[in-house]
């Protein structure tokens, strides 16, 4: 469990720097160019860490069962989430409309697993991803700003498309993944042969 926290605190930690008021500073004191290796490098190792931190703390601590609605509800909140992390690198109305879409996105999804999941490990992880996305959001709701581009439904329309294709990728091989069957799920509560 220990390395999945450390993995949190550096990529999260990272992440969190413009809202200490640190990403300026920092970034003038190295240089931006600098500034992008080292975030992007840490953000790696930091990432890297989750990963491989999840799977050492694999099986924890059973904390509750979660109904088997709440895999319902992920299935809708996921392929939400990643049309908006999509959004967010297009022009898109969604972006001028929401203005954070990439941190709503990962709130959506990291809300999603949280209420779907019952282990220490996932609850720390998805908990961790959802308490920062808000944090983030307030931060970023009461800075304010406006995009000036409003906006074009070619690229909502693309945005849509990608971002539902990714969540059919990823529902076909979560298992091959990260362990865990999304499509057929009922079939991992019997093992064939039981």
């Amino acid at each position: 469990m220990g390395v999945l926290i450390v993995g949190l605190v550096i990529f999260l930690g990272v992440h969190s720097i413009r809202l200490v008021g640190l990403r300026d500073v920092t970034a003038r004191a190295m240089g931006e160019g600098l500034f992008a290796v080292l975030y992007s490098l840490l953000s790696a190792i930091g990432l890297a860490l989750i990963v491989y931190g999840h799977i050492l703390s694999h099986p924890s601590p059973e904390l509750w069962l979660p109904p088997a609605w709440t895999r319902t509800v992920a299935l809708v909140l996921v392929p939400a989430s990643l049309v908006l992390v999509v959004a967010a690198y297009l022009p898109t109305h969604i972006r001028s409309q929401l203005r954070h879409p990439m941190t709503i996105g990962v709130l959506l999804w990291s809300a999603a697993h949280l209420v779907a999941n019952g282990e220490l490990a996932n609850i720390i992880l998805f908990g961790s991803f959802a308490a920062w996305a808000v944090v983030t959001l307030l931060e970023d709701f009461i800075r304010g700003g406006e995009f000036e581009n409003p906006g074009r439904f070619k690229a909502d329309a693309a945005a849509i498309v990608i971002g539902l294709a990714l969540a059919g990728l990823l529902a076909l091989f979560h298992m091959q993944l990260f362990g865990v069957a999304v499509i057929g799920f009922a079939s991992e509560v019997t093992p064939p042969g039981i």
